[in-house]
């Protein structure tokens, strides 16, 4: 699996809920962990790879003494408080970070694990913005969308600069 760079169009589409957990779902699963490690990432949406299922890993420390969790059809049930100000990045953006204001301090989510089984997690740290990041992709949203209009225009401008150095290196 290779992740889809913005502004890769499928980043803008609405995942689908997962129907059934087969075989084919738990490989997509297991593929997207896979992937998620190799690019050194947190969390990662079927939809970076390519695929309109609504399902998510993640992995706040990184394989390093793992707290894998995998979501099949995700969804915030409850939410409050206001996280701090705070820089995100995405693996669909690379090497940019921007500043995003506006993600809920507490968020209670609904998922499936694997088993086919209800489960919910609920809260208040870190992982709070980590799953509404993830999440977020499954409804077209990426994280630049939630900055402030100004530092989406310093965005547009940074990411030029950051896709020429790319070029340049080829």
């Amino acid at each position: 699996m290779e992740v889809k760079i913005y502004p890769d169009n499928i980043l803008r589409e609405k995942a689908e809920n997962v129907k059934e957990i087969d075989d084919n779902i738990i490989k997509i699963l297991n593929e997207m962990k896979e992937t998620m490690y190799r690019y050194k990432g947190i969390g990662l949406a079927a939809e970076q790879v390519g695929i309109l299922k609504k399902l998510v890993v993640i992995d706040t420390k990184m394989g390093n003494g793992s707290e894998l969790i995998e979501l099949i059809n995700p969804e915030i049930i409850a939410s409050e408080g206001i996280y701090d100000e705070h820089d995100e990045g995405c693996l669909s953006i690379p090497g940019y970070y921007g500043v995003v204001k506006n993600r809920k301090k507490y968020v209670k989510v609904k998922y499936l694990d694997k088993n086919g089984n209800e489960q919910i997690i609920e809260t208040d740290e870190f992982l709070s913005v980590v799953l509404q990041h993830e999440i977020d992709h499954l409804n077209g949203i990426v994280f630049i969308d939630r900055m402030s209009r100004i530092r989406r225009t310093l965005f547009k401008k940074q990411w030029k600069k950051i896709k020429a150095k790319e070029a340049a290196k080829q």
